[in-house]
């Protein structure tokens, strides 16, 4: 094949163009710009499938690997579905990124422990993402808390405060741009089905409070007066079991603004989360 131009650097347009051919020899389909005679169409596409499908082996290979880190030394908790299994090679072959390759390799190391974690909507959510918008899920998680005995995950907004005899109706929200999470990255995860679309009022919170759970802490909440809710976003199923893969520790720029808005209308008791019970080897 004939050599590929030298770049001039002082052509944007000669830059882009050595970066096409580039980019067409890598995946074998340079034939007609480089003007090579030595093979045919069908020798050259016959190259390109073997090196696709060898680029898909290195994939998963690469991803079991990152599985078996994973597991460690936990026990298997069954047999895998075979119709599962056959859907996750099919689509996790042409996952290429490295920090991409690590997620598919932890929801096969789960799917091991504990199968029917992950369902096949969840496994083709994660392969329309970008690495940005994986990024952008996990933001939102760090964010996020669930209620206590719950596992569904709530993005909290703010407070609304209803009306009294002496004050107005008023609303405090904070402004999710601040913590990277502006509304355009928000139209992204709604439009992945990772997070329902519309803000969320919560009903007036019992008398008793409400506990949340955020990392590792605890939140006791207690309304001031009665007519008090919470506002917020939350995960759709595939967002929660999505979000399983991901164990970043809350924002505490978040946590501290979060604070000072629900004070307004709440008393907040915050504490460590208590530790797993650990079992004794003798039973």
């Amino acid at each position: 094949m004939a050599d590929l131009p030298t770049p001039k650097k002082e052509s944007a347009i000669l830059s882009s163009q050595e970066q096409t051919l580039r980019l067409a020899r890598s995946r074998g389909i340079d034939g007609m710009l480089t003007r090579n005679s030595d093979s045919t169409f069908e020798q050259r596409a016959s190259f390109r499938q073997l090196a696709d499908q060898a680029a898909r082996q290195r994939n998963l290979e690469a991803i079991m690997v990152m599985a078996s880190r994973h597991c460690e030394e936990t026990a298997a908790g069954g047999e895998m579905d075979s119709d599962w299994l056959t859907r996750f090679l099919q689509l996790a072959e042409d996952i290429s990124m490295v920090p991409m390759q690590q997620l598919w390799g932890r929801i096969f190391a789960i799917e091991v422990a504990t199968p029917g974690r992950f369902s096949i909507r969840s496994l083709a959510t994660l392969k329309e993402m970008t690495q940005r918008e994986a990024q952008l899920f996990q933001r939102l998680c760090a964010l996020s808390c669930h209620y206590a005995g719950s596992d569904e995950l709530r993005l909290l907004l703010g407070l609304h405060k209803g009306a009294s005899l002496l004050t107005r109706a008023r609303v405090t929200r904070l402004a999710l741009g601040k913590y990277r999470l502006p509304y355009n990255a928000l139209l992204q995860l709604f439009e992945l089905g990772l997070l329902h679309r519309g803000e969320l009022e919560s009903g007036p919170l019992p008398a008793d409070g409400v506990e949340l759970a955020f990392g590792n802490q605890q939140w006791r909440l207690h309304r001031k007066q009665s007519n008090v809710t919470l506002l917020y976003y939350r995960l759709t199923p595939v967002g929660n079991e999505l979000a399983q893969l991901l164990t970043e520790a809350p924002l505490e720029e978040y946590l501290q603004d979060l604070k000072a808005v629900l004070g307004q209308g709440l008393t907040l008791e915050v504490s460590a989360a208590p530790a797993p019970i650990q079992e004794n080897e003798g039973g």
